[in-house]
């Protein structure tokens, strides 16, 4: 399992470092200061970590705007950034560039709201802060179907049609959206599919995919259908699992650094991972309904897996880690939040230590630091709706210097 945990950055990126300007020979233009200078490692002299590039700023020349575009901007959400875009029309050039709408994806990593799905329904949109996370249309209506939230990644939101399962992905907050063709194999309504999306600073392309674990009624194997942005189509891998009893794979999925995770009825996780196209499995915590419902997510940079446990009045957050999925810690919430609220569902960790939970019709977050629980929302739904968490970052589906023409905005 060592090979999934591998990340599938470009190795271009690997070979080239920042440079200060004081690194270069002779006079330097004044535009060199407003983009960071890309140099083969093998000529650089000082690597430097750009998120520390602010102290080599040159307080003399530069403004409090030249600091705030060059240091600052690439780091807030997409609904502040539009904000910002009145304040001149300097900034509103400056962040409707599409390179700029790149670099802010690339950094803006953030969760920033759940995309609420209930079953047919049209999608809607929990935000984690108002004034700062949104988008246009959250319920995604500018589709030519009625749509529903399938899978979220980076920015990216693959939909399904709800009248023929046609596949999109889109841009919820610029609204491109784009038509995938048809599968080799068929999916179905339900199908375990997971979208991959991992942008990189020299990856201008924001190539993505999208990963189906087709499975059979009655038959243990499980086909792996992958959709690539690169040749905009899809192909069944060569690798077929048919180790699973052919009790199927959860609705949902989880993708963390170039491998993706199924829940499976059959008591374990598999793991395919997209540099290989191998798999393999980790052991799943045993779940009790009755208790609540698990997840996967990332905590500190390593998969866990979230387990609700409600016993006697007391509710508690049990959380597995490493390749055999054993327990490492235990959270006692507060107050008496089965009983309250009804059935515990874990959502997921966000942006470190906080932890997303369902409560009956609420949406609660847990800071695990300060121990303290806030209502986040209150809706309709409860143990019906899937959750799918959202960045709220300016990814495009352009090519910033090539117009896709299967693309619709």
């Amino acid at each position: 399992m060592a090979d999934f945990e591998g990340n599938n950055r470009e190795t271009l990126e690997d070979d080239f470092c920042l440079l200060e300007v004081s690194d270069l020979e002779g006079d330097v233009d004044e535009r060199f200061y407003e983009l960071p200078i890309l140099s083969p490692k093998a000529k650089a002299k000082i690597p430097v970590d750009y998120n520390k590039a602010l102290k080599y700023v040159d307080r003399k020349e530069a403004g409090l705007e030249d600091v705030l575009r060059d240091h600052a901007l690439h780091l807030l959400p997409a609904k502040t950034l539009f904000r910002f875009k009145t304040v001149s029309r300097r900034w509103d050039h400056w962040i409707s560039s599409p390179l700029f709408a790149h670099r802010q994806t690339t950094y803006f990593k953030n969760v920033s709201g759940l995309f609420c799905q209930v079953a047919d329904h049209s999608p809607s949109f929990i935000s984690f802060n108002q004034d700062a996370y949104g988008m246009p249309d959250p319920s995604l209506s500018f589709f030519p179907e009625p749509v529903k939230v399938r899978s979220s990644c980076n920015g990216l939101v693959c939909c399904q049609g709800i009248e023929d399962d046609t596949y999109y992905i889109c841009s919820p907050v610029t609204k491109e959206w784009k038509k995938l063709p048809r599968p080799n194999l068929y999916h179905g309504a339900k199908a375990a599919v997971v979208l991959a999306f991992e942008p990189y600073l020299l990856n201008f392309n924001e190539s993505y995919e999208l990963v189906c674990a087709v499975t059979f009624p009655y038959y243990p194997v499980v086909y792996f259908e992958i959709y690539s942005s690169r040749s905009s189509s899809w192909r069944v891998s060569d690798t077929i699992c048919y180790e699973l009893d052919g009790s199927g794979l959860h609705d949902g999925g989880y993708y963390m650094k170039g491998v993706v995770y199924w829940e499976s009825s059959s008591g374990v996780i598999l793991a395919f991972g997209l540099r290989d196209e191998q798999y393999g499995f980790l052991p799943l915590p045993a779940n009790d309904e009755e208790y609540g419902n698990g997840a996967l997510a990332m905590k500190h940079g390593e998969l866990c897996y979230i387990q609700p446990r409600y016993q006697d009045n007391v509710c508690t957050i049990n959380i597995h880690g490493n390749i055999d999925m054993s327990l490492k810690s235990v959270i006692n919430l507060p107050y008496d939040a089965g009983s309250t609220f009804g059935v515990c569902r874990a959502l997921g960790f966000i942006n470190g230590d906080i932890l997303i939970l369902g409560l009956g019709t609420r949406v609660v977050s847990y800071h695990v630091k300060e121990q303290k629980v806030e209502l986040i929302s209150q809706h309709e739904g409860g143990a019906c709706t899937r959750y799918i968490p959202y960045v709220n970052s300016l990814v495009s589906l352009r090519h910033p210097l090539i117009r896709d023409k299967g693309l619709i905005v």
